[in-house]
């Protein structure tokens, strides 16, 4: 692998390895070892990225969303791990220009799958880890990751709303519908929810999609019953 490959990988990461001999490991494919005998896969250190990733993102989690419980914490984590994140993460980073795969394995289009980026980003994290300890692994996760876990964060807290909406009327044994009306070009696409209980408009909302649009609504109708509430 040429040097300025691995340079250029190294500043995207923002970080210059000590020892680029661990960094090529961790973009040595399996399939490229055993046509290559003395050419060690990622495996070992995808495992220990793997785990290097969870704690990282776990304290994050935990620094930012001050208060949440342990259920939304878990599921948002989940959200940031899974192979197709990590796969977006992977090509972002330009990780399948520099896996080192078998001729089987590139030709099958293996530098642009979710399941082989998403090991070799592990891969890396935990090269980057035994190279230079937690820091590096830390600044860069909480660079790439964090707009994701902040972003996710806020639909998760968004979309509780209409699940807050049916509980709160399920207690009365009232259910909410909604109504929709679309205005704009299909490029450009607005949606108008209505939130409607017993033929009564409780809450609107608009939005770029329908689900959206929804739980604007249901912000909305929320946020009315609280003023009533509180009128009274």
């Amino acid at each position: 692998m040429h040097n300025n490959a691995l340079g250029a990988l190294e500043e995207r990461l923002g970080h210059q390895f000590s020892d680029r001999g661990i960094l090529t490991t961790a973009l040595t494919h399996s399939s490229f070892s055993v046509e290559n005998q003395d050419a060690p896969s990622y495996e070992r250190l995808e495992f220990l990225g793997d785990a290097i990733l969870e704690f990282v993102i776990t304290e994050f989690i935990f620094e930012t969303m001050d208060g949440a419980d342990e259920g939304s914490m878990t599921k948002l984590r989940a959200s940031v791990v899974d192979a197709t994140t990590l796969g977006d993460i992977g090509r972002s980073l330009g990780l399948g220009d520099v896996l080192r795969l078998g001729v089987g394995e590139r030709r099958s289009g293996g530098a642009a799958k979710d399941s082989l980026l998403s090991d070799a980003v592990e891969a890396v994290l935990g090269a980057m880890f035994i190279d230079g300890g937690i820091d590096p692994v830390r600044s860069l996760v909480r660079s790439v990751w964090g707009p994701r876990v902040v972003a996710n964060a806020a639909a998760s807290a968004t979309t509780d709303a209409r699940s807050q909406l049916q509980e709160f009327l399920a207690e009365t044994n009232r259910v909410v519908s909604f109504l929709y009306t679309r205005s704009g070009p299909d490029h450009e696409a607005r949606f108008t929810a209505e939130a409607c209980v017993d033929g009564h408009v409780i809450g609107t909302g608009s939005a770029g999609s329908k689900k959206t649009a929804a739980i604007e609504a249901s912000r909305d109708a929320l946020g009315s019953m609280e003023t009533s509430t509180e009128a009274t």
